[in-house]
């Protein structure tokens, strides 16, 4: 008896963990569809119908555009947005030194919210510049993007770009990254934001058994990317 009660326990543990990694995405990507993300290396690809599209605001770079976003932007009806991040040092910060904060040369971690600020409101500005508007947006953060040794400064960077999103209006921010990546950038800071993961799977069936487990953030899983044929695709939990 008390093995057959251990075991519906387990079940119940389970079916909670299921439905909670299926629950996560609601109101945002419907349990179980799958979409694409495309960006500045895919102007010339054919797009599929999917349930949903990704699309990158900036070219690879923060401050930098992708020069087809208009065009990807126009094949999905259900859109949400990436932005990619970085923080190259305190001479970068400088550049931004009064905006929006003022901050004294010397403090790297006032320098680096204000470059992720500014590096946000760039991002938005382009994109309303080509009439293409989110209420989703993701931060993708990389280690082949230039980033400090420093976590403080990195995270400020993180947050401040972050809080320009917020200012903006956009309703749901998460982050794009997988456990090491984010780890080696952030030192595993958990901020609570989705997680959007990035895998090598190669199949939708194989990218939903990482929809539990692997909240780097701290927060629920919303997308798994996996490797498509032609296009990255992204199985939402």
């Amino acid at each position: 008896m008390r093995l057959r009660i251990l075991s519906l326990l387990g079940l119940v543990a389970s079916y909670i963990l299921i439905t909670a990694g299926s629950a996560a995405a609601q109101g945002v990507y419907q349990s179980g569809t799958t979409g694409v993300d495309v960006s500045y290396p895919n102007c010339t690809a054919k797009i599929p119908s999917v349930a949903f599209g990704v699309v990158g605001v900036t070219g690879g770079l923060g401050f930098h555009p992708n020069n087809c976003l208009a065009a990807e932007a126009a094949n999905f009806r259900n859109l949400s947005l990436y932005v990619n991040t970085g923080y190259p040092g305190q001479s970068y910060g400088l550049k931004y030194q009064n905006s929006p904060k003022t901050c004294d040369a010397s403090d790297l971690n006032c320098l680096a919210y204000n470059y992720g600020y500014n590096a946000g409101q760039y991002a938005l500005t382009y994109a309303a510049g080509h009439s293409v508007s989110s209420n989703t947006w993701w931060l993708d953060v990389e280690t082949m993007n230039s980033w400090t040794n420093d976590y403080s400064q990195n995270i400020q960077s993180l947050q401040g770009e972050t809080d320009a999103l917020k200012a903006a209006g956009v309703g749901t921010i998460g982050v794009y990254s997988t456990t090491a990546q984010w780890g080696s950038i952030t030192g595993g800071w958990q901020n609570g934001l989705p997680g959007w993961g990035a895998t090598t799977w190669k199949t939708a069936k194989q990218a939903a058994t990482y929809c539990s487990g692997h909240q780097f953030t701290g927060g629920p899983t919303y997308l798994i990317q996996y490797r498509g044929r032609n296009l990255d695709q992204d199985y939402a939990c």
